[in-house]
């Protein structure tokens, strides 16, 4: 127990470092070249497992979790992220480039989203994770969030028509469930 307490720690503050240098990144005026993260050693995700029943938690033997037979965990999946910074623009950051050198609604954003599966979007009126629908000719998105347990998806549009109004417009719908809820 205390070595996954020290690998929770030193993981923490590795996540607590890309989140200042996130926003400082944010916060500065908007450069003509992409701006690499600092290099930080890759976060380990600890894997999350379902809440063993008391039966459960008697019948696993003490030999069964010594460090021999551990495996460590994988990598956690980062997914770029579009934001709508403090001065006023939408953001791209991309978890390998950094802050991309783009803005949305370009021809540069539509190639970008061409080659991505999923992103995550915040926006001036809410938030949400849009996913990439592969199977739908001309590559659908769609829209996804999970709100007081309940899972709430929307379609998007096609990677050509993907701007910043429909992802806005998405993320007013899903706060607007938000809303519903808490009434």
């Amino acid at each position: 127990m205390p070595e996954h307490l020290a690998a929770l720690q030193a993981q923490i503050s590795a996540l607590q470092h890309q989140v200042a240098d996130l926003t400082r990144l944010i916060s500065q005026p908007r450069p003509d070249l992409a701006l690499p993260l600092t290099p930080t050693k890759p976060s380990r995700a600890v894997k999350q497992r379902a809440k063993p029943t008391r039966s459960a938690s008697r019948s696993c033997p003490a030999a069964s979790t010594s460090a021999k037979t551990k495996t460590p965990p994988k990598p956690t999946h980062v997914i770029p992220r579009v934001e709508y910074g403090e001065q006023g623009h939408y953001v791209v950051i991309c978890p390998k480039g950094g802050l991309l050198p783009f803005e949305p609604d370009t021809q540069e954003w539509f190639a970008w989203v061409a080659k991505q599966d999923a992103f995550q979007f915040v926006g001036k009126s809410g938030h949400f994770t849009a996913h990439h629908e592969w199977r739908v000719p001309k590559g659908a998105w769609r829209a996804h969030r999970h709100i007081r347990n309940h899972s709430y998806t929307l379609r998007l549009a096609p990677n050509h028509e993907l701007t910043i109004a429909v992802l806005e417009q998405a993320a007013q719908a899903l706060q607007a469930h938000l809303a519903s809820s808490l009434a």
